[in-house]
């Protein structure tokens, strides 16, 4: 009996360590969206302070305005490398 609870403490704790990384990762993973929610917020503050639309702004990006509306919208989630050219067209 000994070596049974000895192996179900042995299994429960790498549970434990399982589920304590399974809560890490999602730390970090919603970490990442706060940062890129932050990015689309200030993107489209930055462009309405410039009194750009969201066409002229395309234009200077050689982008298509229907997917800068998605971004804005939170309904698509952009590459990194696209919100760093829409805000370096900003000058953010």
């Amino acid at each position: 009996m000994d070596e049974y609870i000895k192996k179900e403490q042995e299994r429960i704790n790498k549970e434990y360590e399982l589920i304590e990384e399974l809560n890490s990762y999602q730390e970090k993973e919603k970490r990442i969206l706060d940062i890129e929610i932050e990015l689309i917020e200030e993107l489209s503050k930055l462009r309405k302070e410039k009194q750009l639309s969201q066409k002229e702004l395309c234009e200077i990006i050689n982008f298509k305005q229907p997917t800068l509306a998605k971004i804005e919208k939170r309904k698509n989630s952009p590459q990194l490398s696209t919100l760093i050219k829409i805000l370096d067209a900003l000058d953010y």
